[in-house]
């Protein structure tokens, strides 16, 4: 046998350093693999690596070249610059292709050097303790030498960005006195895994890794110049280009802190309105989502100022948001492209009505879904003649139910002790004119293929397991041997029992079932029989905790079911995704007699609009192939084969959003805490509602994980499996709001006997039926008083200003400013995007009501006519 080699790299370290920095690299760019002679300055050897679909052939190439450098004669230091070239050949700044890192060389004081940098750009993505020693003067204490690398968000790729970069990496070294030689990006440095042999041979290690960590460019930047400036230190000649002033050192997080506590209004606003600007946020949106986060701060502290109370103080911030935004835009050098509204461009407005009449149905467009859905919902929604966001619902919760549950999402971008797995419900209410039970069966039915699969399977697993039985038992066998009974695999219930349940979901030796993805789908064809077997419905109105089970059924995760007859057992994985139909009138019934826990308020709704004829032609065979192919995709889609380019200890991690994506994520928080502020909203709403942001990020993980599970069908090259995009998250936020928002509140609407005419939807509905706002693109107090009697008086004031106030966050109105900051806006300007978007709609409803009646009228007529005399 070969001996080992005496210096081994450690190839997991490496395989950790590579996907934590060259993540994002983008294909067919090359790493520069070098290693240098410590003892002659020259280099050792060279392999270029050029990236490809998967890291680990750059963490194979990485370890032969550490291995390599280990065992030379001489001492090699293993030192790839961090960052991908254009050429090959050349690893100089003129052949850069990615800026990956910002890194720092911590050769003096590294302890205090890493205290320093990380109070300002947070915890770095990887801390490495490369090998080497500094003598703390005074003590000869020795300090291991450090390099700490932050990965960035988005690599560069033009001249200018690599120039930004730079400099970050020339202030950082400045501020802390680091190796100023390691401010290039192309600069060689030793990686964690290989071997420092200059004196006692010691490994390059990894201290910590924070393997959701990155920062953005611009904000680190801007960060360093502050820190720069305020230490007296000077960028370096040259830099102009790559400066853009400096900016709020703070956290995001504790800006919004800051905010929410009234502690401090004006810096933190300032600094988050040119952070969502720079991060691509339409001015607009900026005004909802700052003024979404000022309604948040609790009306008792608002103008509280360090105990002292300072009237009008919130209010004055709150209106002068626009501007604080408009100044944003102009420091930026940009102008919004749309100066509609005052200090910035329109939003789209939000549909909080939950009136047809009023805002016309919600539209789907293709945009809202991912685009494996699209096709398939557009041509079975026009062939059915159905309304495509009910077979949009059920396509989504369909898609979801076959995705293993292993999948994990985190929301937030710091606490990993919150996550959410794809698990959703969704209901579809309407008369039986609206097909649901057809609608159901379309979206479903590469479903109960991958049943009916399993049941041939299972068969002929049975016929061959009673077959070896006999054999066993014709050659007297003792008891106990033989192979274990083949399982049934099941993806799909219906018109199922807890019990039922249990035996599905249940794990254990004596499970004769066995559910693939950790949950089934519970298909309802009609929920009103599902909902009548729970507790208060059984016979005599007795019963077991069906409804508690239902309810933990939502959330997932372990459960121990005790039953008289049947023993304990613990399922791993109390997991289901509910999919049904339901008519007004028995889900009425039930809301108002079931106690208010939180069913109902765990569904997706969808209230279709009215039943047309439908297109009779052939379908589209491409869609319906995609959509098909799809299910078995997902089905085997596991974070282990998901997250093949990872090391196998890492490959359990939560997906993460990218930094880009978090926005669409705060905008959907923004949302739901302005309708949570809207005076006549009901509990149940609010109930419903506080789920959002977890359901936003279920919906975001199951749209991230179809599209990574469609390539695979298609044998295209997946999205990478650990971030989710912005584009996905912006498709999640925008179906959230524009689609199932509106379906909610007309549940809302339904379910609990109201038309919603609280004060902020009476007064949305003047400002859209009157003839004055529509020509003035106005509206003031005294309009708003005038016709409404109900805040009429002085002592409603400022109940009426808080809901304009809602209005604006929905993006219907913008307050006009006012000269005295003290004092409340009286005018407000209309969005005009109000009646291109929701009177075109309504008159579209209109028409088509109006056709119906028209159509039934005719019908009725022809009846008569042909009936004997």
């Amino acid at each position: 046998m070969n001996a080992p080699p005496p210096f081994a790299p450690d190839r997991r370290a490496i395989g950790q350093f590579v996907d934590a920095m060259f993540r994002y690299a983008e294909p067919d760019t090359f790493v520069s693999l070098r290693a240098f002679r410590d003892d002659a300055n020259e280099v050792f050897a060279k392999k270029a690596h050029r990236i490809g679909e998967s890291l680990d052939t750059l963490t194979d190439e990485a370890e032969q070249g550490a291995l390599k450098a280990a065992n030379a004669p001489f001492p090699v230091v293993f030192a790839p610059p961090v960052a991908t070239f254009t050429n090959p050949d050349k690893a100089d700044e003129a052949s850069l292709a990615n800026g990956l890192a910002l890194s720092v060389e911590c050769d003096a004081t590294p302890t205090a050097a890493r205290h320093r940098l990380e109070s300002l750009l947070g915890p770095a993505t990887v801390v490495v303790a490369s090998g080497g020693e500094w003598p703390e003067p005074g003590t000869g204490v020795l300090q291991p030498k450090l390099h700490l690398h932050w990965r960035l968000t988005e690599p560069t790729r033009e001249a200018e960005d690599h120039a930004r970069l730079k400099l970050a990496r020339t202030l950082a070294q400045r501020l802390v006195g680091a190796d100023a030689s390691n401010t290039p990006m192309v600069h060689p440095i030793r990686w964690p895994g290989s071997w420092h042999r200059k004196r006692t041979p010691r490994l390059a290690r990894i201290v910590v890794l924070h393997d959701a960590r990155e920062i953005d460019l611009q904000d680190a930047l801007e960060r360093l110049q502050d820190a720069a400036k305020a230490a007296g230190l000077h960028e370096p000649k040259g830099a102009e280009g790559a400066s853009t002033g400096t900016g709020e050192a703070r956290e995001t997080a504790e800006l919004v802190r800051a905010v929410l506590a009234a502690e401090d209004y004006h810096a933190p606003l300032a600094a988050l309105a040119m952070r969502l600007l720079k991060s691509g946020t339409q001015d607009g949106q900026a005004v909802v989502l700052l003024r979404g986060i000022m309604l948040a701060v609790p009306i008792a502290q608002r103008d509280l100022k360090d105990g002292t109370p300072e009237p009008g103080r919130w209010q004055s911030r709150y209106d002068d948001i626009p501007r604080a935004v408009a100044t944003a835009r102009a420091k930026l050098g940009e102008r919004p492209a749309e100066a509609a509204a005052p200090g910035g461009e329109w939003p789209d407005p939000v549909d909080f009505l939950g009136d047809t009449e009023l805002t016309g149905a919600p539209v789907l467009r293709p945009d809202h879904l991912p685009d494996a859905l699209a096709p398939f919902v557009f041509d079975t929604a026009a062939r059915m003649g159905v309304d495509p966001a009910a077979v949009a619902l059920c396509a989504v919760v369909a898609a979801a139910s076959v995705i293993p549950d292993e999948w994990r999402i985190q929301p937030r971008v710091h606490d990993d002790t919150w996550t959410e797995s794809p698990r959703l419900w969704g209901a579809v209410v309407g008369d039986p004119s609206i097909m649901k039970t057809p609608v159901l069966k379309a979206a479903t039915a590469p479903i109960d293929r991958l049943d009916a699969e399993a049941r041939d399977r299972h068969a002929e697993a049975m016929r061959k397991w009673r077959e070896e039985m006999a054999a066993l038992k014709a050659d007297k066998a003792p008891p106990g041997i033989g192979p274990q009974q083949p399982k049934l695999d099941r993806h799909l219930i219906e018109g199922t029992t807890v019990e039922a349940l249990t035996e599905v979901l249940r794990r254990d030796d004596e499970a004769k079932q066995r559910a693939p993805s950790g949950k089934v789908l519970c298909r309802q064809d009609e929920m009103s029989g599902w909902l009548a077997s729970m507790d208060q419905y059984k016979s005599g109105g007795k019963g077991g905790a069906d409804r508690a089970h239902y309810l933990t059924l939502f959330n997932g995760g372990r459960y121990v079911v005790d039953r008289i007859g049947r023993g304990t057992f613990a399922i791993p994985n109390w997991s289901a995704c509910v999919l049904g139909g339901i008519q007004p009138e028995p889900i009425q019934r039930v809301a108002k007699e079931a106690a208010d826990d939180g069913l109902l308020q765990r569904f997706l709704y969808c209230l279709p609009s009215g039943q047309g004829d439908g297109e009779d032609r052939r379908p589209d065979a491409a869609a319906l192939a995609r959509y098909a192919a799809l299910f078995p995709a997902l089905a085997v889609l596991r974070p282990k084969t998901g997250f093949a380019e990872l090391a196998p200890e890492v490959r359990h991690k939560p997906v993460v959003f990218h930094s880009d994506a978090h926005r669409h994520r705060e905008g959907i928080n923004a949302l739901v805490k302005a309708h949570g502020a809207l005076p006549d909203a009901s509990p149940r709403l609010k109930a419903a509602l506080a789920k959002w942001p977890g359901t936003f990020a279920r919906l975001a993980l199951t749209f991230h994980l179809i599209a990574i599970g469609d390539a695979h069908a298609r044998g295209e090259r997946p999205p990478v499996a650990t971030v989710l995009t912005e584009d996905t998250a912006r498709r999640a936020a925008a179906y959230m709001r524009e689609v199932l928002l509106p379906h909610l509140l007309r549940a809302d609407a339904l379910l609990f006997l109201t038309r919603q005419t609280g004060h902020a939807r009476w007064i949305a509905g003047h400002i859209l039926a009157s003839d004055d706002a529509r020509e003035t693109g106005r509206v003031t107090l005294r309009d708003i008083t005038r016709a409404y009697g109900a805040l009429r008086a002085p002592e409603h004031r400022r109940e009426l200003l808080e809901v304009l106030d809602t209005l604006a966050v929905m993006g219907w109105v913008s307050p006009e400013p006012v000269e005295n900051a003290a004092r409340h806006p009286t005018g407000w300007q209309v969005n005009p995007k109000l009646h291109a978007v929701f009177a075109v709609a309504a008159a579209a409803e209109k028409a088509r009501r109006q056709r119906a009646a028209e159509e039934m009228r005719e019908a009725i007529r022809r009846y008569r006519a042909e009936q004997p005399r």
